[in-house]
């Protein structure tokens, strides 16, 4: 799997906002909600993938969920693609000021999905800057995954992405314990 890691140093108004305002269906309350996320509804990895992610084993929260096909630019020989983005917070709030803290939950996850072999998977991490309206505290952060695949045929591409979504979550709730070790050390 290729794996890219950026840090978006982004300007105020280009700062992603949890939760978001309108839909947003906090999946760590009620965890079988994941269906009213429509690219959850109609990608069942990504319902999976959602549920998991949410639930009591991990220490995220997730927002903007999205999913579909990347078709080729025309008069390419590129072959399909189909890929998903996914936003995460931690869901202890006192976590997302941390730039720190999500730099290295990328890099960590970065080191693990790189040992993935293939090309036909490529997975983008961005530590982006985040607002957290509810608190009181100025901006944060926030950690989005993009994962794409490509495939001869769009169903072809559409597996290769549940596979790769299946080593994303594996790697996320490895993060998790290790971050969970590491806090209970602090206390």
């Amino acid at each position: 799997m290729r794996v890219e890691l950026q840090v978006d140093n982004a300007s105020p108004s280009n700062r992603k906002v949890f939760p978001p305002a309108g839909g947003y269906v906090d999946l760590r309350k009620q965890p079988q909600a994941f269906q009213q996320v429509p690219a959850a509804e109609a990608n069942a990895p990504l319902g999976r993938f959602l549920e998991i992610i949410n639930g009591t084993e991990s220490l995220f929260a997730s927002f903007g969920a999205t999913a579909g096909e990347i078709s080729p630019q025309p008069g390419t020989a590129a072959p399909a693609g189909f890929g998903s983005s996914v936003m995460l917070v931690f869901a202890d709030p006192t976590l997302n000021h941390q730039r720190d803290r999500y730099e290295h939950l990328a890099i960590q996850l970065s080191g693990l999905l790189l040992r993935e072999p293939g090309e036909a998977l490529t997975c983008e991490l961005a530590v982006a800057g985040c607002e957290f309206p509810s608190e009181s505290r100025p901006g944060g952060y926030c950690l989005r995954i993009a994962l794409l695949a490509r495939g001869e045929t769009i169903d072809h591409a559409r597996v290769r992405w549940g596979l790769g979504l299946a080593r994303v979550q594996q790697a996320l709730l490895y993060c998790s314990r290790q971050i969970r070790l590491k806090l209970r050390e602090v206390e």
